[in-house]
């Protein structure tokens, strides 16, 4: 995928930040509830995983806009995607999960359900941003 040379904006950033929540959101939801069969438990992984990524995925956003050495890479999107999902999310994620249901059993299977679902998700919802013409030209 090549990325076009532009200056993205705060407000897109944001933008980009909240639409992410809202699919991360359902998913997450739908697996933990699968997981579980709590609903209090659900509520609980949700809300404190999406609440402490709403900054994490802006902050991982501004990054990577700053990252020069690989703005027009082929290997761009596999290395966002890396840093996000695999450190930041597998760590976040199972940290969440296992203080609110003590189990590692299901701390696993949240996790990597979620994590290798968002791995395809996130490049897709990559590629449908980058085609978007919401962007200033440098």
């Amino acid at each position: 995928m090549k990325y076009p040379t532009f200056k993205e904006s705060h407000k897109r950033s944001i933008t980009r930040s909240v639409v992410w929540r809202i699919i991360g959101v359902l998913v997450l939801a739908l697996i933990t509830y699968l997981v579980t069969r709590q609903w209090i438990t659900t509520t609980l992984i949700t809300v404190c995983h999406h609440g402490t990524f709403v900054f994490v995925y802006y902050f991982h956003e501004r990054f990577w806009m700053r990252c020069k050495w690989l703005r027009n890479s082929k290997w761009k999107p596999i290395a966002r995607v890396f840093t996000y999902e695999v450190i930041l999310g597998n760590a976040i994620l199972a940290l969440i999960s296992y203080l609110f249901t003590g189990n590692l059993q299901q701390m696993s299977l949240i996790t990597f359900i979620y994590i290798g679902n968002k791995y395809w998700l996130y490049y897709f919802y990559d590629w449908v941003w980058s085609k978007m013409k919401w962007q200033t030209k440098l």
